[in-house]
């Protein structure tokens, strides 16, 4: 029994020598350690059952605090039958990993898709009761808000040439994306970027009108500004509480009801009472939203706000439509795009990623 002992609290001094070694060898792996497992036992401490879902950990809004968080996460679901819930950085850059081939599926009734663990993208056509256009529609349910991502031409938002579509989102190793508002086409709107204000210019064609922007939160909701009131609140509060932002619009639902056509009649924006193609995003609940474009012949935008409630959107609201309008999935374009049925190069897409 001695020798047991001895040969134990040998091995247990040996562990112990060699551990400092190399944490002398590395002080920042040494910190990392005991951060990582303070944060540990304080998730553990605040569980207090086995079938407990974590929701995040979310120091900071970069690349090391994603990657922290996605560790923890994963030693919580190792040890107490914890839900995973990873994050990707608040940053601009592309996920590190592309789409996973075996994820794809098509449904018996010819719906095709993607599902993992982190997300789940469901794609359809329609034919429109209003004059047999095509409607195409994407669902999306994603797991973190950091999974509801933007990407620029040529990977930077400061670039001055446009891209095809299909060659933005291949940049961002996303499953599905659309065009999203255009913004370097007009150089005015407020666009923001994960607390970064890329833009705050009002127009001369909105003097007399405000223009509707698109608000998300870092919890993924939607919420719609006029860009008057949305720009006196960045100058008293700052930006640090968007996520992201996108100014097209206008509104077409909000808490569930359409909006009436004659409120933004004059709307500045999206050629609203011409026949044109439209492209829309919705939101329908907690992390779950829909994306839609309607193709040729197009309709009037006063005839847009019904269709999104009627599939259910919380908050919908009208993005770059014509030839702008392209859902992308499986790194195809999906819908038929207005118009002449080509691209439009352009300056950026919306767009949804794994977190695998």
């Amino acid at each position: 029994m001695k020798d047991k002992m001895r040969k134990v609290k040998k091995n247990l001094v040996e562990t112990t020598n060699q551990v400092i070694i190399e944490n002398r060898k590395s002080k920042k792996a040494f910190s990392f350690f005991f951060m990582s497992l303070a944060m540990l036992f304080s998730l553990i401490f605040l569980a207090f059952s086995p079938t407990t879902t974590v929701k995040q950990f979310d120091m900071t809004k970069n690349l090391s605090s994603a990657y922290l968080n996605n560790e923890v996460n994963k030693m919580l679901a190792d040890t107490m039958n914890a839900e995973v819930v990873r994050m990707l950085p608040y940053d601009f850059s592309a996920p590190k990993n592309p789409p996973n081939q075996k994820n794809y599926f098509t449904t018996d009734d010819g719906k095709t898709g993607y599902k993992d663990s982190t997300i789940e993208v469901t794609c359809w056509k329609e034919v429109s009761k209003i004059n047999r256009a095509e409607i195409a529609f994407a669902d999306i349910k994603i797991k973190h808000p950091s999974q509801f991502r933007r990407q620029w031409a040529n990977g930077d938002y400061n670039s001055s040439k446009y891209q095809y579509p299909t060659n933005i989102f291949a940049l961002s190793n996303g499953v599905v994306g659309m065009s999203s508002d255009f913004y370097k086409f007009r150089k005015y709107g407020i666009i923001v970027q994960y607390g970064n204000v890329i833009c705050d210019k009002r127009s001369t064609l909105s003097r007399q009108k405000y223009l509707d922007v698109l608000v998300i939160d870092y919890n993924g909701d939607f919420k719609i500004w006029k860009d008057n009131e949305l720009s006196e609140y960045i100058k008293k509060n700052g930006a640090d509480d968007i996520m992201l932002s996108f100014t097209f619009g206008p509104a077409l639902v909000e808490n569930g009801v359409p909006y009436d056509p004659a409120v933004e009649k004059n709307y500045p924006l999206g050629e609203s009472y011409m026949h044109s193609g439209r492209a829309a995003i919705g939101q329908l609940g907690k992390l779950h939203y829909l994306l839609c474009t309607y193709g040729n012949p197009g309709l009037h935008r006063e005839d847009f706000p019904a269709i999104m409630a009627e599939k259910g959107c919380i908050t919908a609201y009208n993005l770059d439509g014509g030839q702008s309008g392209t859902l992308v999935f499986q790194n195809k374009v999906f819908n038929k795009i207005a118009y002449m049925g080509e691209q439009r190069p352009m300056s950026d897409v919306l767009y949804f990623a794994s977190a695998e």
